[in-house]
Formats: C-alpha cells, structure tokens, sequence
C-alpha cells in the first residue's frame, strides 16, 4: 500500500522536479549560448549538471553549439555555458552573460502566461508551477552569491551572472 502511494505520488513529483530543473537550466545556458554563436567565428560549449566537467556526462553537438549533459539528473541544478573560438570585446561579454538571467525571466514568464490562458490539463498545470518556481528561484542564484565558493573542473572560480556582469563593467570603467 505504501510502495503504491508513492509510486503515484512522490515519483512523479520528483520526475516533474528533475525535468523542471532540467528545462530551466537548459533554457538559461542556452541564453547565455545565443548572443556567443551570433558571432560567426563562435563556438559555446554547454554543460548541465557540472561547472565545465564533460565526464560522466553524454555529449552531442548542434552545428558550433556542443551539450554536455550529466547522467545523474540530481545535478541539473547548476549549469555553465563556455564560448570560445573568437575574442569578445568587454561590452559582448557583459551581453552573454546577462543573456542567461534574460532567458531565465522568459521562460518564467512564458510559464506564467500559458498558466494564465490555457486550458490545461492539472500534470501539465503542475509542471507549469515547477517551471516558474525554477526560474524564479534560478533567477535568484544567478543574481546572489552562494554561501561557497564554486569552481569550474579546471579550478577557476564560478560567478554568479550579475555579479561577473558587474565585475566587467567595472573592469570596463578602471581602464
């Protein structure tokens, strides 16, 4: 009797978690991955699930954009997006990274609207929820500092978007 409930109620809420969180942070680092590849020269590697780690992860590419995506779904919480193959000047820099919160805002928003004036049914209703509690909550950590240092596979520190959004304009206006 218990195996039934939550096989009908705790896993499907923790999939819908798991596929939310996904989704937003897939949203947000391809946001940060938009304005890179509008440079012809570009290329953005994605990571879901790690700070720049490909292992453990499944890999495949769409044209200049590689995804790597880590096996274990209860790290997709944290992404990063890295481009390469060209130099950014300061203000394009400050444009990718402010990309990500950006998308972030839309894809709460879209949410919010569909919620608004679809007709749908309850599970999708509820997934709906879980969509804008991720990118409300995503918003969050992109904007404010976590109690911890982070660090990418390669040991250099992680920011979050709006502070390195600042940090390069302030570094734009001390030159």
């Amino acid at each position: 009797m218990i195996f039934l409930y939550l096989f009908n109620t705790v896993v499907p809420i923790l999939l819908l978690l798991l596929l939310s969180s996904f989704v937003h942070v897939l949203v947000h680092e391809i946001g940060h991955a938009l304005p890179v590849l509008a440079n012809p020269r570009a290329w953005a590697t994605v990571y879901i699930g790690s700070f720049g780690d490909p292992r453990q992860s499944a890999g495949f590419r769409l044209g200049r954009l590689k995804i790597w995506i880590k096996y274990n779904p209860f790290l997709w919480f944290r992404g990063m997006c890295q481009p390469g193959g060209a130099s950014f000047s300061i203000n394009r820099q400050i444009r990718y990274v402010l990309a990500g919160p950006l998308a972030s805002v839309l894809l709460g928003t879209l949410a919010c609207l569909l919620l608004q004036i679809a007709a749908l049914p309850g599970f999708l209703r509820f997934w709906l929820g879980f969509i804008i509690l991720f990118a409300a909550f995503g918003l969050l950590g992109s904007t404010f500092p976590a109690g911890r240092r982070r660090y990418t596979s390669s040991g250099t520190p992680v920011y979050p978007d709006l502070v390195l959004a600042f940090r390069l304009w302030r570094s734009k206006r001390l030159v």
